[in-house]
């Protein structure tokens, strides 16, 4: 009784050991990928100015292609432009040092895989960093473009009246605007990998994802009338794209997530 009361001690033990072991690794990983960032921070910071330019240029060419007068202008406090720069920094070093926050992350989730799986490493972080970058060419090349240019449709002559609405942009306002748009279509193109990751670990199956899609695609559409401007063109510019990421997700489930054992199998054949 005393022995069999020792092992449950010691496999507890062991149990504990293991979780602590996890923890560290946990705080290896983070803090790897914490220094990684703020090498990528000092070169975006090196190259601020560069990428203040980049990141302007959307509303630029939708002012242009609005046809408003003068200069598109963007205003903000005699301090605003040094946090502005600090910003920008900021989030184009999440981009820049994404290959290597990514493959910390796999380094971490690893161990929990069979072996066969834990030989894609290179695979999941080239995959990861080409979703991710793929959903901020979506936002900056497609979404924000058309978000600008509803927006500037709303500042228009005010009817019976000599007077218009100015568009006037604050420089806080429309980074933080940008910057956040491009983060968050960026993180939302990892949903394959989010679901193929949970298919391999056997949380989900094709067939569960597949039952799912109709309110997906309802999510989807939501999501499209919320970032975009209401018409049915730029929604389904927004909607479609998430639509085929799910159903891009359900076909790597179904190759690669671990397979459920049928339940035919577990019936007696001679019954």
């Amino acid at each position: 009784m005393s022995a069999s009361a020792k092992t449950e001690q010691e496999l507890d033990d062991e149990k504990r050991m293991s979780f602590l072991d996890h923890l560290a690794e946990l705080r290896t990983r983070i803090m790897r990928a914490l220094k990684i960032y703020v090498i990528a921070f000092a070169i975006c910071w090196w190259k601020a100015e560069v990428l203040l330019g980049f990141i302007t240029k959307p509303l630029a060419k939708a002012w242009k292609l609005s046809n408003l007068k003068d200069l598109p202008e963007l205003h903000g406090a005699l301090a605003e432009p040094f946090a502005v720069y600090m910003r920008v920094a900021m989030y184009a070093a999440l981009f820049l040092a994404s290959p290597a926050i990514f493959f910390q992350i796999w380094g971490f989730v690893a161990p929990g895989l069979y072996k066969n799986e834990r030989r894609v490493t290179i695979s999941f972080v080239s995959f990861a960093t080409v979703l991710f970058v793929a959903g901020a060419a979506f936002a900056y090349y497609i979404a924000l473009p058309m978000a600008f240019r509803f927006f500037f449709t709303q500042h228009a002559p005010i009817p019976g009246t000599n007077m218009r609405i100015a568009p006037m942009q604050m420089v806080s306002g429309y980074f933080d605007f940008v910057l956040q748009s491009v983060l968050i279509f960026g993180i939302s193109f990892e949903l394959p990998l989010a679901l193929l990751l949970a298919g391999m670990a056997g949380l989900v199956d094709h067939k569960q994802l597949w039952r799912f899609g109709r309110y997906f695609i309802l999510i989807a559409f939501t999501v499209g009338a919320i970032f975009s401007p209401p018409d049915v063109v730029s929604q389904t510019l927004v909607s479609v794209p998430l639509c085929l990421l799910y159903f891009f997700s359900i076909l790597l489930v179904y190759l690669f997530g671990k397979k459920k054992p049928a339940a035919a199998s577990t019936e007696n054949p001679s019954a």
